[in-house]
């Protein structure tokens, strides 16, 4: 991967044949359908992807099957977020071997590491890995909560190409742009899709958008008008962000943004409405 990542990320769904088995022809469809509509690059088994739900064989089947789709139409990168430092960094490995861009990891979760510990996770991941890895700074899942000066430190191990925020601490997050957003090789990401626009305007260099899945050019569209400082452009695109977002429903958890990509997909033919075991299509 050259150079830095900029635009919107989509963090693919990870579309499933069974509450345990991924659906290749399904992904590919899927992958075609965002590249069709723009987005700059491809995040595979993220949150919005299950991809900690998923077992080892169908993370790394799915990896193999993205890898081909994409067949570097825009980078790929895939998540390795897990429980196992170890497991993390054997996952990421195979992402290399099959063809991913860059890995990206949220710290540890079953057992918190505090942020000594977080600064020496990615500097392991970083040791073995061979791709650009993007800390994952997404404390509403992971309970763990790091820190700005500690995304700092993160950001300046060689390796270490980038941070996706979604935290939605928009100060700290204007802060890391303010420090690293000049330099080349660091991508400073944000993730609630309605944040997009603002953190573009501020210096950042994109958006990991989960609607994005369904409403791609929209995003696209968002990022570059924002990206060109066209603010009557900006308006009514973001007005659209806004309404798409009404249908994770209210509060916004991530079991239902997943329910409701998963179902509005299903709906536009991309893929059937099943979710990674023990979640279920529609809360009880």
């Amino acid at each position: 991967m050259e150079g830095k990542i900029r635009g919107i990320v989509v963090p693919l769904l990870t579309p499933l044949s069974s509450p345990e088995t991924i659906d290749e022809e399904a992904a590919r469809r899927l992958i075609d359908h965002v590249i069709a509509g723009g987005v700059h690059a491809i995040f595979i088994l993220g949150s919005t992807g299950e991809g900690p739900a998923l077992s080892g064989r169908e993370q790394r089947r799915f990896i193999r099957c993205c890898a081909e789709a994409v067949g570097g139409r825009v980078p790929l990168l895939a998540g390795i977020s897990g429980c196992s430092a170890a497991e993390s960094a054997r996952l990421g490995r195979f992402a290399a071997d099959a063809g991913a861009d860059a890995v990206v990891s949220a710290v540890p979760c079953y057992l918190p590491p505090d942020a000594e510990e977080q600064v020496a996770f990615y500097r392991y991941l970083a040791k073995e890995v061979p791709l650009p890895l993007f800390a994952y700074n997404m404390p509403s899942l992971t309970r763990v909560s790091m820190t700005l000066s500690t995304v700092e430190r993160i950001l300046e191990i060689p390796g270490v190409a980038g941070c996706k925020n979604s935290s939605g601490d928009l100060e700290a997050f204007r802060e890391l742009v303010n420090r690293f957003g000049g330099r080349p090789g660091i991508s400073l990401l944000s993730g609630p899709d309605e944040l997009t626009a603002e953190t573009v305007a501020m210096g950042g260099d994109g958006g990991v958008n989960g609607g994005a899945n369904l409403r791609p050019r929209l995003f696209s569209g968002l990022y570059e008008a924002a990206a060109r400082g066209d603010a009557a452009a900006v308006g009514p695109l973001q007005a659209r962000v806004v309404e798409l977002g009404k249908i994770y429903g209210d509060p916004v958890t991530a079991p239902g943004v997943i329910r409701a990509l998963k179902r509005e997909a299903a709906r536009m033919g991309l893929l059937r409405n099943i979710l990674a075991v023990p979640a279920l299509p529609e809360a009880l």
